[in-house]
């Protein structure tokens, strides 16, 4: 049990980092050039489609991380081959780049559609909306699929997982003064 804990968050590791890029990359101003909205300032019903925040930044910076995290851990696997108690996907060049690729855009994507939902529901951007804000991963675990599909014990332990390390990782950005607002 506690193996496929970890072997499920090992491999969702360049989902985690792609949900922390946006917040770092905002937070220093890299690629301001980038700091424009997705949906361009559309709007549905007088509320916007995503809102001001979700920018072409975060998107690419989140695909950036999952990418680099992913070929960080094919780097990690290329060392130390025999620790099978760790690595869920078998690390190539080619399907960690691919891996990290979907996951950083699948969390994008899925950080999207809940922004979507909440602007239906006429929350302002950055108002926390609990359980939603927790499910933006579920995009990146569906198209990782697309390279590959855990077993479904690793899939739940994602599943169940996966809502608390935003919170987790929320606080202590809060607390390291990256973010204005705890959640």
């Amino acid at each position: 049990m506690l193996n496929t804990i970890i072997q499920a968050l090992y491999f969702f590791l360049p989902a985690y980092a792609a949900n922390a890029a946006p917040v770092i990359f905002a937070r220093f101003n890299w690629w301001a050039f980038l700091s424009i909205p997705v949906d361009l300032n559309l709007k549905i019903g007088g509320q916007p489609l995503f809102g001001l925040t979700k920018t072409w930044r975060g998107i690419l910076s989140g695909v950036l991380a999952g990418v680099a995290v992913s070929l960080i851990q094919f780097l990690v696997h290329e060392v130390f081959p025999a620790r099978e108690y760790l690595y869920l996907f078998r690390y190539s060049i080619e399907g960690s780049i691919a891996l990290g690729l979907l996951m950083g855009l699948g969390e994008g994507m899925g950080d999207l559609a809940k922004s979507f939902v909440k602007r239906r529901l006429k929350l302002k951007s950055g108002a926390a909306y609990f359980p939603l804000d927790q499910t933006s991963f579920i995009g990146a675990l569906l198209l990782s699929f697309i390279v590959y599909i855990p077993s479904a014990g690793h899939i739940w332990a994602i599943l169940l997982i996966s809502p608390f390390i935003p919170v987790i990782a929320n606080l202590i950005a809060y607390r390291a003064g990256l973010k204005k607002v705890w959640w």
